[in-house]
């Protein structure tokens, strides 16, 4: 995925959002603007399900989330920078943590009190100006701002980055190879791959029984997800998981 970067002028050349990101607390008048103009850009057609059940517009929900979170204009200065893995380098990442503080809006006191009268109302009249996805896949990807093209591009770029031992492991786990006879091990022998199993853990195509959410997050599949398309990997998401890794299933296959 392309990272976000400055136009030209508008910045250090080359400088991107990660490093803006990194120094959100201590911008010229310039860079301020200009993160505040790629946000809303990045987050113009996303409209995840959260909103239904706030009463603030979009526009001022973004508006709250590129103060408090992204600028973070109400917190303390002084805080050391956030590590680079904590920044986000493209459109998906920065939905997904659009979307985080819609949760924490949606979990706090002042938003809390009036969602369960009115949740049915809103959203009653919101469908009635909306269209939704007739495709449920598409309505799962929808809500992480992705669709199923975006995803298969992004896990075609992420397959042809592995290296060919891996990319031989996830075929026999999940792509066109899945079902030679012999299986993983069958095909690791074919190809002379030793500590397949390791590797197969490494990739994320095998865990251990008492394998966590978090165990997977760590594994190649799983920074991936995460990196590449904002997808946290918890339990709530298990939906969108499944469905990218059945998407990645069709790229390996290709």
């Amino acid at each position: 995925m392309d990272e976000l970067s400055y136009a030209n002028g508008a910045g250090d050349t080359g400088a991107t959002l990660t490093d803006l990101w990194q120094r959100r607390t201590n911008l010229s008048d310039m860079e301020m603007s200009y993160v505040y103009a790629l946000i809303r850009r990045a987050l113009r057609g996303y409209y995840p399900s959260e909103l239904r059940a706030l009463s603030e517009d979009k526009e001022e929900l973004i508006a709250q989330f590129i103060f408090l979170r992204v600028l973070r204009l109400g917190n303390d200065h002084t805080k050391v920078p956030e590590p680079s893995n904590s920044a986000p380098s493209s459109t998906f990442a920065i939905c997904a943590y659009f979307r985080r503080y819609l949760i924490d809006c949606l979990r706090s006191a002042s938003h809390r009190r009036n969602v369960s009268m009115e949740a049915d109302e809103i959203s009653a009249e919101l469908d009635v100006h909306t269209h939704p996805l007739s495709d449920p896949v598409e309505s799962v990807l929808a809500e992480y701002c992705l669709n199923e093209q975006i995803t298969r591009q992004a896990a075609r770029t992420f397959v042809n980055s592995l290296e060919e031992a891996d990319q031989i492991i996830l075929a026999a786990s999940l792509g066109h190879s899945c079902d030679v006879k012999g299986g993983l091990k069958g095909i690791a022998e074919h190809h002379r791959l030793p500590s397949y199993h390791y590797h197969a853990r490494k990739l994320g195509v095998t865990l251990k029984k008492s394998a966590s959410p978090e165990d997977f997050a760590h594994t190649k599949i799983g920074r991936w997800m995460k990196n590449s398309l904002g997808i946290d990997i918890i339990a709530d998401n298990r939906s969108v998981i499944l469905i990218v890794l059945n998407l990645l299933a069709l790229e390996v296959g290709a």
